[in-house]
């Protein structure tokens, strides 16, 4: 398979984001579908889409549709999920993957039993400037890392959707997953993690900050918060030397290193087109082509592993979601 077609499946505001950065990196949408037609048309129309439908299940069911990319809101990321792999489709999956890691083993399981690709639309993974970072860390020029401090937060007080509890709100899926993801790549799994939040009168969670602890003497912090704007930011403290990223770490962005002397020993700068996220979407042509089912990048374990401990931190915090009842 040489030209694989996408199907967006949701039509909001990420959708249109990634659209774009579709336009970027020449990559084929066919088909949209959206809970009316009108809304079908209206987004079709924007991106000259050529397959327009009235419904998720037509959608999946397009015979000229081969990955479906799911854009709605993470409490129907399980949902969703398993409509368009039955339908027998590839499938990137809006981030955070689902609500829990119990949803998100079914669909994972799901996508082998049918041999299809799924994977975590995570796409700060797939950004230049993180394989940059990579790179620093792999020449040793910080040593082994042992600290990192990472923080998301966004003034996000117009947005209701992030505030309600029926739709899965809270500051941790949605801000806190991006320095959680962040951290967990480099220092992957922590053997403990405290949390403490602040929660709203709905019992979300309005800010939330966690240490993670691991057995290697390595520790982490982060913090997120939707009720206010913070610098968004990271740092990486290694044996040798410390990663400094700047505004935003889930973004293109620049980073500098130094020594343990303060001095300057490599700065990274580089442009990209759009906001990036047509590296993820590469990635998945790249490993379905391939014949992965996978990607090592955001592989299921990865996904799986840090769903595991934002429902310890939620359990910890007392942030609770329907889909946790089902």
């Amino acid at each position: 398979m040489t030209n694989l077609r996408w199907g967006f499946l949701g039509n909001g505001w990420i959708a249109t984001v990634l659209a774009k950065d579709f336009a970027h990196a020449g990559l084929t949408i066919q088909s949209v579908g959206a809970r009316t037609q009108e809304k079908a048309e209206d987004f079709g129309n924007q991106f000259s889409i050529p397959n327009r439908h009235p419904s998720y299940e037509a959608l999946v069911n397009d015979d000229e549709v081969d990955i479906v990319y799911i854009a709605t809101p993470h409490t129907r990321h399980h949902q969703d999920a398993l409509l368009a792999i039955k339908a027998g489709k590839h499938v990137l999956l809006e981030k955070p993957f689902t609500v829990n890691a119990r949803e998100a083993k079914e669909v994972i399981d799901a996508a082998k039993s049918m041999n299809v690709f799924i994977m975590e639309a995570m796409w700060t993974r797939f950004l230049p400037v993180q394989s940059a970072i990579q790179e620093v860390i792999k020449k040793g020029l910080i040593g082994r890392p042992r600290y990192i401090v990472a923080e998301h937060s966004q003034e996000l007080t117009s947005k209701p959707r992030l505030w309600d509890p029926e739709l899965g709100g809270g500051t941790l899926l949605d801000l806190g997953i991006y320095p959680l993801n962040f951290i967990v790549r480099i220092l992957g799994v922590p053997s403990k993690v405290t949390a403490k939040a602040h929660l709203t009168t709905d019992k979300v969670d309005e800010s939330l900050s966690a240490i993670l602890e691991y057995p290697s003497d390595a520790m982490a912090t982060f913090f997120s918060s939707m009720s206010a704007t913070g610098p968004a930011n990271a740092s990486i403290m290694g044996s040798k030397g410390r990663i400094d990223l700047d505004y935003r770490l889930l973004e293109q962005t620049t980073f500098r290193v130094y020594n343990n002397e303060a001095e300057i020993i490599h700065s990274y700068s580089e442009e990209i087109l759009g906001t990036g996220r047509q590296y993820q979407a590469l990635e998945v042509e790249r490993c379905i082509k391939a014949g992965q089912n996978e990607s090592p990048t955001m592989s299921h374990k990865d996904t799986i592993d840090i769903l595991k401990l934002t429902d310890e931190m939620r359990s910890q915090v007392g942030v609770t979601y329907k889909n946790d009842r089902i």
